[in-house]
């Protein structure tokens, strides 16, 4: 009995420190989880945060280039690294907010993000990059190189568009709508063109499966116009200044009415100027609907972000206020610059009321009056009105 009594005493002893170690090394497990996925996760942004610096010296190193050759590798190294860094799943949500001359928006609802930049040569002729990222939180996320094509589409495309045959732009808002059960995302656009005029875009996004189309007809071409446009192109003198935005109080997009400096000179876009006046689009009854002469006013209080060159060859931004802007100010937001980018504006901003000649304004074009009868900002001549639309 005694070696029995002592056999069992000493198993209880194991069975007792058994459940001990087991309750230790699990309380070990619990404590020390959170603290390994706090890790992770500083590891993730540790990465994230030292790919933003490597990438953001070929960025600066970029705008500093001199010659053309040195800016073509140069942007051949930016894209191979920006292809192995965007498949990372982290790169949807990380602000990369030292990229100061790159574009990084996403859509509102998380469909996909835009990583776009440019590049101007030393005849002042602008090319475009851009990588649209669409998440995978199993695997990596896919990515769509937008290849800029210049051979075998037209400067304002206006059939639908594929990845591989891209015109080329900065985009700078995103605004989703819906059409039945298919999402379509309007996007703002600019584009430097060249040392004669810029343009300024709306375009529509959406997807094909996985593949990205651009162009959907969704803009009235004009006030009472049947025709509706895959895309809207405004093109305009590199002197002067255009406003294309959201403005949230009157629930509309808003734009410059465009006009050449005289009559004779229409069509030839080097000379077409924004008159004082605004028109704009109103999501009505699945398109965009154009509406004349809008008023337009905003908070005195918004800012928005102008981007400038600076003396090294950069290129930098600064907030302002959001007032008016003298159309051949070279500091203004689309002004032109070496390796300038997109004017990209704050989408909460609001329009300012302005009027011609309102608060003594000294302007440096001749404005011309606005033609009786409905006109096109974006076509630049009469538009018929008719009650019938085109789908």
């Amino acid at each position: 009995m005694a070696i029995w009594y002592n056999f069992r005493n000493f198993d209880c002893d194991i069975f007792n420190n058994l459940r001990y170690l087991t309750m230790k090394v699990t309380g070990i497990i619990v404590f020390f989880f959170p603290l390994l996925a706090f890790g992770k996760g500083v590891e993730n942004d540790t990465f994230l945060i030292r790919k933003e610096a490597e990438i953001n010296v070929i960025l600066t190193d970029l705008r500093k280039a001199e010659t053309d050759m040195e800016r073509e590798m140069i942007n051949m190294d930016l894209q191979e690294e920006l292809k192995n860094l965007l498949v990372y799943p982290g790169v949807m949500n990380y602000p990369f907010a030292a990229w100061t001359t790159m574009s990084t928006i996403s859509a509102p609802d998380g469909a996909f993000r835009l990583f776009n930049w440019n590049v101007e040569d030393e005849f002042g002729m602008h090319s475009h990059f851009c990588f649209l990222v669409k998440p995978d939180n199993a695997n990596e996320n896919t990515i769509i190189q937008l290849a800029e094509d210049r051979l075998t589409i037209t400067p304002r495309p206006e059939q639908t568009l594929t990845a591989d045959h891209w015109y080329g732009a900065l985009y700078y808002n995103i605004v989703p709508v819906k059409k039945g059960n298919k999402t379509l995302y309007t996007i703002f656009g600019y584009n430097g063109n060249d040392n004669a005029t810029n343009r300024k875009l709306l375009d529509v996004f959406y997807f094909k499966g996985k593949s990205l189309r651009m162009g959907y007809p969704l803009f009235q071409e004009g006030p009472g116009s049947a025709h509706l446009l895959r895309r809207v192109f405004f093109e305009y003198s590199e002197k002067a200044i255009i406003s294309l935005r959201v403005n949230d109080n009157l629930g509309a997009i808003v734009f410059d009415h465009l006009v050449p400096e005289t009559p004779q000179l229409e069509g030839i876009y080097d000379y077409y100027i924004p008159d004082m006046t605004y028109d704009g689009y109103k999501w009505e009854n699945g398109i965009w609907v154009y509406v004349e002469d809008i008023i337009a006013y905003n908070d005195p209080n918004e800012t928005v972000r102008q981007y400038i060159p600076t003396d090294d060859g950069d290129v930098a931004y600064r907030e302002v206020d959001d007032t008016w802007t003298n159309p051949v100010d070279p500091d203004a937001p689309a002004g032109s610059g070496t390796n300038a980018v997109a004017p990209i504006e704050n989408v909460n901003d609001k329009d300012k009321n302005r009027k011609a000649g309102q608060s003594g304004k000294q302007h440096q074009f001749k404005f011309v009056h606005r033609l009786k009868g409905p006109r096109s900002a974006v076509t630049g001549e009469r538009v018929k009105k008719t009650k019938k639309r085109r789908n």
